[in-house]
């Protein structure tokens, strides 16, 4: 009774509150597009590669930590957003820099063509997918399944190239949803989950598949939402097998934690359970520790621990690399670049399988995304790819065997023409699907200058980058990035986007 109360007296409210304008969207001429602009021009929705099915509620979220389900209707700079609630007759206006980001829950999933798996790394931290047509002296070509134009990138913008396929490429990048993964029971569920009593601007914050109302997304177990694996609860075991795990192997992530993070890596798994089988057992918190399991007793073995208390402080977010050789019995974990522990000499690797597994061990949120598998080269791997083993002025490739360093003359009909003559002592076109990764000489990280009215968009078929929204309609999403010029995007190639780049989040962000 009290539940039925304070739903019907927070719809009452709803109603009662200001009167808001009525937002006309207004249809926008699609013309033909010129294969000859820079930029990007999406095709129309009939040509997205969307199977169409039934539209899954939208979640906006503000500065503050408020949620609200419904529907993005409209947006400009100077005038905010505009969103729809089934539960008020008037749309609600909502000032640009309240809005912290929005969740947009695309229609259908994503048929990505063939060849659309290499991603482009920006010195910016920005990332676009698509098929590599050609590398010349200044730019790089892409074609990509989200835009009716090439795209073309200056090659002084772009900090590498990763391929994505063949032996020199990833073995797995995601997540792009849950199949193929297997999870298993959780041994604690989320306190506090079946009402959080909170009415925000616009409506009840609904609880992810609960029927009742709490934070958005909170669940058991890992939930895959907007090319990422979440989890909430202490217990929570997501893992895969892989047909092909070399004896070689790096596996790299984004984490991301609200209070403080807790998680296991098992490598080299042969049983996707949590005390059983054989793995490299790596556990990342406060301290790194690295561990050989072996039987299917659980028994465990230390191979030493590393406080990582001083590179955690202050943060929520890091870029996470655990590589290993079989072989060599070499473990290495990196931090953003930089390395926290290495673990040589260990006296067998006792992983027998080809299986990858995650553990939660915090009820408090934990984020896992931009993940990638690949081949380990022995190099130290950084947060935007390997390290570079030549001097700065060369440009570099990576394969499966190590990396060339000379001078990069090109990219054409699927072969890369190398003059590695300082290190080989001859000139070689390889195929791009031994090729790993490409470095172009000079290439560092840059710190992006934020300005008003940038976005982060992230792609539904992976990759994410960072422009200045101008406005968005039913059909259109215009803006301008100082990358790639004028961006024309169908709204349907986007899985969330990220407002107020620069300033805090409150709680549930």
């Amino acid at each position: 009774m009290k539940m039925r109360m304070l739903i019907f007296t927070a719809t009452m409210a709803l109603l009662a509150g200001p009167v808001f304008a009525e937002i006309v969207i207004k249809p926008v001429r699609s013309g033909s597009s010129n294969t000859n602009r820079p930029g990007i021009v999406v095709p129309g929705p009939a040509d997205s590669g969307f199977r169409g099915t039934r539209q899954k509620p939208q979640v906006l979220q503000l500065l503050n930590g408020d949620h609200l389900q419904g529907t993005f209707v409209d947006f400009h700079l100077d005038t905010g957003a505009t969103w729809r609630h089934p539960a008020s007759k008037n749309d609600f206006k909502f000032a640009a820099d309240s809005i912290s980001n929005v969740h947009l829950n695309p229609r259908g999933a994503l048929n990505l063509p063939k060849g659309q798996n290499c991603t482009v790394k920006f010195r910016t931290g920005d990332e676009v997918l698509g098929q590599l047509v050609e590398i010349n002296k200044t730019h790089v070509i892409l074609s990509a399944w989200y835009s009716s134009n090439s795209i073309r990138i200056p090659r002084a913008k772009i900090l590498s190239i990763h391929p994505g396929s063949g032996s020199g490429g990833a073995i797995f990048t995601g997540p792009t949803g849950l199949d193929g993964w297997t999870q298993a029971a959780v041994n604690e569920r989320p306190k506090n989950m079946p009402f959080n009593g909170r009415v925000i601007r616009g409506g009840l914050v609904p609880a992810g598949g609960r029927g009742g109302f709490g934070r958005v997304g909170v669940g058991g177990g890992w939930q895959y939402s907007n090319n990422s694996f979440i989890s909430h609860a202490s217990g929570s075991q997501i893992g895969r097998q892989f047909k092909d795990l070399p004896d070689s192997v790096n596996v790299e992530f984004d984490l991301s934690w609200a209070t403080t993070p807790s998680l296991v890596l098992y490598l080299y798994s042969d049983q996707l359970q949590q005390h059983k089988g054989n793995a490299y057992i790596v556990q990342i918190n406060n301290s790194a520790s690295c561990m050989m399991m072996q039987g299917s007793s659980g028994n465990q073995i230390s191979l030493g621990t590393q406080s990582m208390t001083t590179q955690l402080r202050g943060k929520t977010k890091a870029h996470f690399a655990i590589s290993a050789n079989r072989k060599t019995r070499i473990i290495m974990l990196t931090m953003n670049g930089k390395l926290i522990k290495k673990w040589t000499g260990t006296s067998a690797l006792l992983g027998k399988g080809k299986g990858i597994m995650f553990i939660s061990q915090t009820t408090g949120m934990m984020r896992i995304s931009k993940m990638r598998v690949t081949r380990w080269n022995g190099q130290v791997p950084k947060g935007n790819g390997f390290s570079n083993s030549g001097d700065g002025t060369k440009d570099v490739i990576g394969t499966a065997t190590g990396n060339l360093t000379g001078v990069l003359h090109g990219f054409r009909g699927g072969k890369v023409k190398f003059d590695a003559t300082a290190s080989i002592g001859s000139i070689v076109d390889m195929p791009l699907e031994k090729i790993g990764v490409i470095s172009f000489a000079g290439a560092k990280p840059e710190k992006r200058k934020l300005e008003i009215g940038d976005v982060r968009a992230t792609f539904s078929g992976g990759g994410e980058f960072v422009f200045r929204l101008d406005h968005w309609t039913a059909d259109r999403v215009t803006g301008m990035s100082p990358a790639i010029g004028r961006v024309d995007f169908d709204p349907a190639v986007f899985s969330s986007l990220e407002f107020n780049l620069n300033k805090l989040r409150g709680e549930g962000n």
